[in-house]
């Protein structure tokens, strides 16, 4: 008997959400040493032939990963956060719930490193009222920075940031985020000939960092 394909992915489809099910119900039994050698070995798959998996393969990843995140121990989170910062295709709502961690070593090498975080993520950390400044610095440090990523690190006004910006030419910058720069030089030329160094500088902001410059 022919079984088309559609029918063949309903099934998988319904089974591994069965299979899910289940298992979000046998964790609710399971030890926390349990949760953190399943963890481990589950990383270890999908690490070891992580470019391989299609974007399915992954959600599922992902998923089983989420559910076992719960009650494991901060050490445990900062060695996956390290090892999934430099998967291109990591699981989203795993690096996602890393990057939102309070603790600088479980958060910090996906916030710096992990090209599977959304700059929307990145922007609901950076904006976080009360948050401290070395986590923001693993944000500023991206070897790429979109210009709404920018714009929430440079309104905390804050001179070690703002430079690490600057200096990033695959940093974006918006109109907006170099009036800010500009408007709290307060006299620092270093500064200020740092922003006047950047090609992406808007034509109408330059007359105002002249009179900085020449001052």
């Amino acid at each position: 008997m022919f079984i088309s394909p559609g029918y063949r992915a309903r099934v998988t489809t319904l089974t591994a959400q069965t299979l899910l099910a289940e298992l979000d119900t046998t964790l609710a039994e399971v030890s926390q040493d349990w949760r953190t050698a399943v963890l481990g070995q589950i990383a270890d798959l999908f690490l070891n032939s992580a470019d391989r998996y299609t974007p399915e393969q992954v959600a599922l990843f992902d998923t089983v990963m989420s559910l076992l995140l719960p009650g494991v121990d901060r050490l445990t989170l900062a060695a996956l956060s390290n090892r999934l910062a430099d998967a291109a295709n990591g699981p989203a709502k795993v690096v996602a719930s890393l990057a939102n961690h309070p603790d600088l070593e479980v958060c910090g090498p996906v916030l710096e490193r992990s090209k599977a975080l959304p700059d929307k993520v990145l922007v609901e950390v950076a904006d976080r009222e009360r948050i401290e400044h070395s986590i923001l610095a693993k944000i500023a440090a991206r070897k790429e920075l979109g210009e709404t990523v920018t714009d929430s690190l440079l309104k905390r006004d804050n001179a070690a940031i703002q430079r690490a910006i600057l200096d990033n030419p695959n940093a974006r910058i918006s109109e907006g985020g170099f009036a800010r720069v500009i408007m709290g030089l307060d006299g620092d030329k270093s500064l200020a000939q740092v922003v006047a160094g950047r090609a992406d500088l808007p034509a109408e902001l330059r007359p105002w960092l002249n009179e900085i410059l020449n001052g």
